[in-house]
């Protein structure tokens, strides 16, 4: 055989070979039929900072200002991180060390400081200084946790609230940038809660937390006891028939839903952007005890938040649900599938409009 015609076969059989694994993946990689897919903003990356909390809950306060009819505006999502950390401070000191105080936190805290304080676009405010070119908190944790560690274990009376939380909103200052208490967005002067109040336009006073457990009260309202609801926030406890029919309305009649719960299982794929539970697990029916029993056991803890915004079928027909996610870039854009029964089985909680309870529901309420 000629040199010509070796090389030609070397040729062939890399192409072939090119070719065979691209089949391969092709067969191999999920392809999804969306179903609902709510209008919203674009996604944003949380980068080196535990705020996924913050992350979440801002896209969905952006998207509920969408539904009702709001022009599009990105929010700076680290205008919460401030007053959160100092009202999460407060109690740390007052209990001299026994609350919450890691970076993670709750929608809660979003929306009682959208309520107090309003807002700001994310082009005013970007929570970064000057030169930083992503966010990254961990220093800025390091430092509070020592700092206010010390102040909570230095003695009742000794303690200065005027210093420490002078120390405090100077640190945080130093890392996040000064929050500006007016600015000029679109022509007009606004501060951040006139801003809030007329061009967002969303009322905190509207949204309810749901969660489905055995061990509280179903149809009433009670604190759900997870490490980071240092503020005895709580939540509406509801069977979990009607918690899925909750979610199922919502997103029929175009309400997204802000999602807490666990996002550490060893097998879910975050780089593939698909979640689900083991093969066995997928095929059983998530029941309220097997609920219970995740919860109590500590493998369902409320490590993430995320925010719902759609729903998709697999090629099988399999059903996924479709959520922004602030943890970086993935296969599918950023973009997270979770399976119905990973959503059932590890969702911790989901803040949603009261409308979009069914009536049926608020009826027992």
């Amino acid at each position: 055989m000629s040199l010509s015609k070796i090389k030609d076969m070397k040729k062939l059989t890399t192409l072939l070979l090119i070719i065979i694994l691209q089949i391969g993946y092709s067969q191999s990689k999920k392809t999804f039929k969306k179903v609902i897919f709510l209008e919203s903003t674009d996604l944003k990356d949380q980068q080196s900072s535990g705020t996924c909390w913050s992350f979440a809950t801002t896209s969905f306060i952006e998207t509920e200002a969408l539904r009702l009819g709001k022009e599009k505006i990105n929010l700076s999502p680290i205008f919460y991180v401030t007053p959160t950390y100092l009202e999460k401070a407060e109690k740390y000191v007052e209990t001299k060390g026994k609350t919450w105080l890691d970076a993670g936190d709750l929608t809660f805290s979003v929306l009682s400081a959208y309520k107090k304080y309003g807002a700001i676009p994310q082009e005013i405010y970007t929570g970064r200084i000057k030169d930083d070119w992503q966010h990254d908190h961990v220093e800025m944790d390091n430092l509070i946790s020592a700092m206010l560690s010390s102040v909570a274990t230095s003695g009742y009376g000794r303690i200065k609230p005027n210093s420490w939380k002078k120390s405090l909103e100077g640190v945080l200052d130093a890392y996040l940038g000064k929050i500006p208490t007016t600015f000029t967005y679109n022509g007009k002067e606004y501060t951040p809660q006139t801003f809030a109040k007329n061009y967002v336009g969303i009322n905190p006073d509207e949204y309810v937390e749901i969660t489905s457990y055995s061990h509280l009260p179903f149809y009433k309202k009670s604190e759900l006891k997870i490490p980071a609801n240092w503020n005895n926030n709580k939540y509406l406890n509801l069977p979990i028939q009607d918690f899925e029919a909750v979610i199922e309305n919502a997103l029929v009649n175009g309400y997204s839903l802000a999602w807490d719960g666990d996002a550490s299982e060893p097998n879910f794929k975050f780089k593939k952007g698909i979640l689900e539970l083991t093969k066995e697990e997928e095929t059983k029916k998530v029941t309220q005890e097997w609920r219970q029993i995740t919860f109590e056991d500590k493998s369902t803890t409320d490590d993430h938040n995320m925010h719902l915004i759609g729903k998709a079928v697999d090629s099988k027909g399999k059903i996924y649900y479709i959520l922004k996610n602030s943890e970086g870039n993935n296969e599918l854009g950023g973009y997270i599938y979770m399976s119905k029964n990973t959503l059932l089985l590890k969702t911790i909680s989901l803040l949603v409009h009261k409308e979009a309870i069914p009536k049926n529901i608020q009826i027992k309420l």
